[in-house]
């Protein structure tokens, strides 16, 4: 008996002998070795924080971005974001098995994501956004069972989201936004998800239907499924999320109404549904359950129907966007009550009435944009009275008339004044000067008189000035103009006269579009014009200028369009044209130009359009021009050529 018991108790000792051999032994000194697995793979620290502190024979729970555990001293935390990292994640990393937050975010990490990271199942937050990861998201994941934050936003991660992570129930924050990922969401997301508050997968290539099982994701909180290809319609059980505060559903494909039932969420506060194709009307009563809503963005449908009084029931609401719509009636007069509105952006309907300023009293008003629809009346000389803060002002192509108020210079922080198409008269009063920060002035296309004032040369930030196709007369005070930042400027279409000075591109080196076609400008074309590097397009046409094309107008190497038709200038055609590789089109239709054709012209790559008709060109036309491949137009008649190969 005693021999038995000898036997039997060496056989343990053996059998546990062996069993231990072959279970690898995982301890302090395994995480010294991840740790500096993962340091061999960096190929770039610029600020030397992992060549410099962690080296061997240290204690590694003192190194920069470790966090150990008291009594096992394991490696509990990894926080190396945002030191300018590069390089790619060693699959020793996986072995830190004591490992409850992981975060590499912010860096330049490369690379595949390591299967191995599957192992660390104590983890809890895995961050790792904001790098250049790429391949796909790994299977094992599906293995971190205690995980509660996935962060892999802005990568470059690619193929189907894990299924196996739908099952993972700890978790609370998925955010994969900006990625490159394809595939659907399974219909049963949200079966296993009771704790998820975060579910973020906006920018991806997502397709297929919204789960309907979204519903049960009931601690929900913010969801955002933008710019995929979702496709159909908004399930209506999405209403039932109790606690949802944020839903972002712009830019993909869906389609069939706006459920209602979104509508009951009292706890939601932003909603976007733009760039979709949904139609339908919003509901009547669409704010009596949604006292908190303060972004509401539903741009770029096809929704119908009439904008309800019931909307006046947000009072929270700062942003409303139903632009680019089919929506009709007028303005309610009950949306004047809406003390916290900020912006309203209602352009592209067909909506109708006189603008709602006279029952307006909003004075947290920063952008109204209304253009493109039907509106009449008047701008009201207490415009600025009522919204003191007016950043944005847009009611272009509409009906409106009369003057505009001088009293707008009162509204000191606009930076964009639209008007353009509408039926306004009188002067552009001298008081817009006192604007000192705006930026953009539309004005084109209604029937103003008068001149330009000179203290608008008092808007130094001046970026866009649109003057054309109105009744303004009197030669145009460039000498006041000092728009250092002007990028467009156009008066075609007008009664002005006066010369281009030649300190033009001097005073606005960022011009890139001059238009002063149909007015009656006289004088030659400034040599100075070549130092407006920046040029796009350069319109002249039908106007009394005389003299030459200026040589150094090749210099204008970003000029795309250059349209000098119906003056009276002479000379030839300045050889340096040859160097504008950009340019489009090159109009010199109904002047006296004469010599011969520059073969240089052949030459322009992506030339679309040759107008040099009615000149006095003489010589044969170069053989060159026919090669051009991108030429879709040319017009060489009422001049004295022969074709090639003529005698």
């Amino acid at each position: 008996m005693g021999n038995i018991t000898i036997f039997l108790i060496s056989l343990a000792v053996n059998c546990c002998f062996w069993a231990s051999a072959a279970i690898p032994i995982i301890n302090s000194s395994t995480d010294e070795s991840a740790l500096l697995a993962f340091k061999a793979k960096i190929t770039q620290d610029p600020y030397n924080i992992l060549l410099k502190n962690w080296t061997q024979g240290t204690p590694f729970c003192n190194w920069i971005g470790i966090t150990c555990s008291h009594r096992h001293q394991r490696v509990k935390a990894l926080d190396l974001s945002s030191i300018g990292l590069k390089g790619t994640i060693a699959k020793e990393v996986g072995n830190l098995t004591f490992l409850i937050s992981l975060d590499i975010s912010n860096n330049n990490f490369q690379g595949n994501i390591p299967d191995e990271l599957g192992h660390l199942h104590r983890l809890r937050g895995l961050y790792m956004q904001l790098n250049e990861l790429s391949g796909q998201i790994p299977e094992s994941f599906g293995f971190l069972n205690r995980i509660q934050e996935l962060v892999l936003h802005n990568n470059s991660l690619s193929g189907p989201i894990p299924p196996a992570i739908f099952n993972i129930s700890s978790f609370q924050v998925i955010d994969l936004m900006y990625n490159f990922l394809r595939g659907s969401l399974p219909m049963d997301t949200c079966n296993n998800l009771p704790n998820l508050q975060s579910f973020i997968v906006s920018h991806n290539q997502l397709g297929g239907q919204i789960p309907e099982s979204f519903s049960r994701c009931s601690e929900i909180k913010f969801l955002a499924l933008s710019y995929n290809e979702f496709m159909g319609s908004i399930p209506g059980k999405l209403g039932n999320l109790s606690k949802l505060e944020q839903l972002y559903l712009s830019g993909n494909n869906l389609t069939g109404e706006l459920p209602s039932t979104i509508f009951n969420i009292s706890s939601l506060t932003i909603l976007q549904a733009a760039y979709n194709t949904i139609s339908g009307s919003l509901p009547h009563d669409i704010c009596k359950k949604t006292p908190r809503l303060e972004i509401l963005y539903i741009f770029a449908n096809q929704l119908g129907g009439q904008i309800p009084s019931s909307i006046s029931g947000c009072r929270s609401l700062k942003h409303l966007s139903l632009a680019y719509n089919n929506i009709s009636g007028v303005i309610p007069a009950e949306m004047g009550n809406m003390s916290a509105l900020q912006l309203l952006h209602l352009i592209s309907n067909n909506l109708t009435g006189e603008l709602p300023f006279n029952f307006f009293n909003i004075s947290s008003l920063t952008t109204i944009v209304l253009g493109y629809n039907r509106f009449t009346g008047n701008l009201p000389e207490d415009l600025c009275f009522r919204h003191p803060n007016l950043e944005v002002l847009e009611i272009e192509s509409n009906q409106i008339f009369g003057n505009i108020p001088s009293s707008i210079s009162l509204c000191s922080a606009l930076s964009t004044i639209a008007l353009t198409s509408n039926y306004l008269t009188g002067g552009i009063p001298p008081q817009i000067g006192n604007i000192t920060g705006l930026q953009n002035l539309y004005l084109s296309e209604n029937n103003l008189t008068g001149g330009i004032p000179a203290e608008i040369g008092n808007i130094t930030g001046l970026q866009h000035l649109f003057l054309s196709d109105n009744n303004l007369t009197g030669e145009v005070p460039f000498k006041y103009f000092n728009f250092s930042s002007l990028v467009e400027l156009t008066f075609a279409g007008n009664r002005f006269s006066g010369s281009v000075p030649h300190d033009l591109c001097f005073r606005h080196p960022e011009l890139e579009y001059l238009n002063l076609e149909q007015n009656q400008f006289h004088g030659q074309i400034p040599s100075g014009i070549s130092h407006c590097r920046a040029m796009d397009t350069l319109d002249l046409f039908g106007n009394k200028f005389t003299g030459n094309v200026p040589d150094n107008i090749g210099n204008m190497s970003m000029l795309r369009n250059l349209v000098v038709g119906r003056n009276n200038f002479t000379g030839i055609i300045p050889p340096s044209i040859g160097n504008l590789s950009r340019l489009l089109i090159f109009e010199l239709s109904w002047n006296n130009f004469s010599g011969r054709i520059l073969p240089e012209l052949g030459k322009l790559p992506i030339l679309e359009g040759i107008f040099i008709h009615t000149n006095q060109f003489t010589g044969e036309i170069p053989p060159s021009i026919f090669n051009i491949s991108t030429l879709q137009e040319l017009d060489l008649s009422g001049n004295h050529l022969s074709s090639f190969g003529e005698s």
